[in-house]
């Protein structure tokens, strides 16, 4: 298992990046991290009350950005480039309490067609319990265009050099 180095805390100033999904600096973001494990991605997270629908229950678009982050980061390690979200096909099979704790969403990519990469996702409450699963689509940049257009920082920027 890997811990994932995020290059674009230290690429940017603290003000510029500010990606609600990964940006450590923003303050009311996510502030997810990752881990690597063979063929699958995962991170661990803890819910905040501030981020509710219903009493004690994770709103259900915190959940789909839960899961459309770490689709996002496995097509940065897995597919070594940037992409964006064409689709996001989220199933939400039980609530998500709050109090259970600590959520773990997991992830792999299952199929490249073309520029097309397939992910599919699950989140876990703190009781291990699967409570949402998703399956998106991302449109993978040709690693050059990454590079230029979205600060793509090249895949050996992932992880601490040993």
């Amino acid at each position: 298992m890997k811990k994932i180095k995020n290059p674009f805390a230290a690429m940017a100033g603290k003000h510029d990046y500010n990606c609600f999904g990964c940006s450590p600096f923003n303050e009311i973001g996510l502030q997810l991290e990752f881990w690597e494990d063979g063929d699958e991605m995962f991170a661990k997270w803890h819910p905040r009350k501030s981020l509710e629908s219903w009493m004690g229950i994770l709103h259900g678009g915190i959940q789909a950005s839960l899961l459309d982050e770490l689709a996002g980061w496995i097509v940065l390690i897995k597919m070594k480039t940037a992409g964006v979200t064409s689709a996001l096909n989220v199933k939400y099979l039980k609530p998500v309490n709050i109090s259970k704790g600590e959520i773990t969403v997991k992830g792999k990519l299952i199929s490249v067609e073309k520029r097309l990469a397939k992910i599919n996702c699950s989140l876990f409450d703190g009781s291990g319990q699967e409570c949402v699963t998703a399956e998106a689509i991302y449109f993978c940049f040709p690693e050059k265009i990454a590079r230029a257009r979205y600060n793509y920082p090249g895949y050996d920027a992932f992880y601490d050099q040993e």
